[in-house]
């Protein structure tokens, strides 16, 4: 997952390093964790979302990044239509159930609450869920998140309370089942990030930065881009102002 809040247009250098993960991503047995699927990196597909001064963008694909020339194309039209000020979600995606590998289920999602857009990308999942009522375990986990938080921005203290309260409703209908419930979030411009890891505690990261004009988050260290970089703790939130 990468977040960018940029008063520049957006980075097409970080973008396509980012697109490299789909090759190289690390994952859960990098950290010694299990993973019964030995796939490498994080190939089941992408998405784009963008909120500029000038409206959104949004892209998404069920192929792998780095071998589909969608993601150049769609990194090339965002650049052209989403003008600064703006925020900025990316997403590469590791899937354990191979039906769900459909352009529909990529992250990020779209929601629109009372005329306020917002879009949701997580790590992690609830073992077990699989398709359920045509969703994912994520599109869940952000309709119940988007319940809690109601129709009007809140500040993070308040919106933490909210994720908090839907969160444990979670827990309690699917008991020890949410591997994790690391996820960005763009609300209205913002960007939220948030680290809850409650297995596989080392893959489950986000690190934040920034690099002059731009704010960056992002769920590995990217090489290409100069700064220092800060993992998020677990538990943590953290808000970056669109």
């Amino acid at each position: 997952m990468l977040g960018i809040v940029s008063r520049k247009p957006a980075p097409v250098e970080t973008l396509m390093a980012f697109r490299q993960l789909a090759d190289t991503g690390r994952n859960y047995r990098d950290f010694g964790c299990p993973q019964p699927n030995p796939k490498a990196g994080h190939p089941d597909g992408w998405g784009i979302a963008c909120l500029g001064a000038d409206g959104e963008f949004y892209a998404r694909s069920a192929a792998k990044a780095t071998a589909d020339p969608k993601y150049e194309e769609a990194v090339k039209r965002l650049v052209r239509v989403c003008s600064p000020p703006l925020s900025l979600l990316v997403h590469l995606r590791y899937a354990s159930k191979r039906d769900t590998i459909q352009e529909q289920y990529a992250h990020p999602f779209r929601r629109e609450v009372d005329g306020r857009v917002t879009f949701f990308a997580h790590n992690g999942e609830i073992e077990g869920f699989g398709l359920q009522d045509g969703k994912i375990d994520t599109q869940l986990i952000y309709d119940r998140f988007l319940d809690s938080l109601g129709t009007e921005a809140r500040p993070l203290p308040e919106f933490k309370q909210a994720v908090a309260k839907a969160k444990a409703a979670i827990d309690a209908e699917f008991p020890r089942k949410v591997e994790s419930y690391t996820f960005l979030m763009l609300d209205g411009g913002r960007l939220i990030a948030h680290r809850d890891a409650r297995t596989c505690v080392p893959y489950y990261t986000l690190h934040e930065t920034s690099t002059g004009d731009m704010r960056v988050v992002c769920s590995e260290v990217l090489p290409t881009l100069p700064g220092r970089w800060r993992m998020l703790r677990n538990g943590e939130f953290f808000e970056v102002p669109g």
